[in-house]
């Protein structure tokens, strides 16, 4: 199955994680709201604020908003486990793996950075930007991976499988939408990447802002068909979108995957550190008993 057949599922696929992530950063903020007076005190003095024995990291409330961030963290490596063990390959589709780690990792850290209740120095600062820096890489690696086009079990698809998707909307805009061989040269030159020079950094910068001016550029063009019954110049409007895109990334596949396997390299060590940490900070906690006793 193609990309394109992935996206019948997206409109469930992202009302189901418009709730869940509502719902959980919703109850974030409430929580951070509610102990802001607390966070808000000098550390020297926290000891003597009303709601210290229930917001300290060891605290009625703190320790256990810090297990429950601590277990969607440990809960992130299923995914991993998920996309290298061929007995759990028939277990779900890959991309909804991947929605289930990244939201374990945005919720995860908020949580552990309510059981810090934001104070952090010595040894658990180290685990803590380790952390943040898994976080932010996340977000940059979802982007990246998003870039890569995907089957809809969520396997990347080979460049062979790329080039055949985009003969099939090529021949879909010329066949079905009657588009003349002059509007799709038009649209090939829309989804030009660019100076072919630029450096990688350049190029992931380059990125975001390149695509959403593609889909500018695009909508304005799709606007000469607006005479076309409203479904039709839907689906015109969603195939030379797909093409365009799809021609975009075919373009940049080789630096794309390139910048992707850097990604790799950086996030890896991140998430080493930080689990590592996790591990000595749990630790260290059952062995001193500092925990659930106030």
């Amino acid at each position: 199955m193609t990309e394109h057949a992935a996206g019948a599922a997206r409109p469930w696929r992202t009302a189901v994680l418009a709730i869940l992530y509502g719902t959980a950063l919703s109850l974030v903020g409430l929580l951070a709201y509610r102990g802001a007076p607390y966070y808000a005190t000098p550390l020297a003095l926290r000891p003597h604020h009303p709601a210290f024995w229930k917001l300290k990291p060891g605290g009625t409330l703190g320790h256990p908003l810090g297990t429950a961030g601590s277990a969607l963290m440990v809960l992130m490596l299923l995914y991993s486990a998920r996309k290298r063990l061929r007995a759990l390959s028939r277990l779900g589709r890959l991309a909804s793996w991947l929605d289930f780690h990244i939201f374990c990792g945005v919720v995860g850290p908020l949580l552990v950075v309510l059981h810090s209740s934001f104070k952090v120095h010595g040894l658990v600062a180290l685990s803590f930007w380790s952390m943040v820096a898994v976080a932010a890489s996340g977000f940059l690696g979802r982007y990246l991976y998003a870039q890569i086009p995907h089957r809809q079990s969520g396997d990347a698809m080979s460049a062979q499988e790329v080039q055949a998707r985009q003969t099939e909307l090529v021949a879909r805009l010329r066949d079905h939408h009657h588009l003349p061989a002059a509007e799709l040269a038009t649209i090939g030159r829309l989804s030009e990447p660019g100076r072919a020079s630029r450096s990688l950094p350049a190029l992931l910068v380059a990125m975001p802002l390149a695509e959403a001016a593609l889909r500018w550029r695009l909508r304005g063009f799709r606007r000469r068909y607006r005479h076309l019954p409203l479904e039709l110049y839907r689906d015109l409007g969603d195939t030379m979108l797909q093409h365009a895109l799809l021609r975009r990334r075919l373009l940049l596949w080789e630096r794309t995957h390139r910048l992707f396997d850097y990604w790799h390299v950086l996030h890896k060590p991140f998430a080493a550190v930080m689990y590592l940490f996790l591990v000595l900070h749990v630790a260290v906690s059952l062995a001193t008993g500092y925990g659930w006793m106030p």
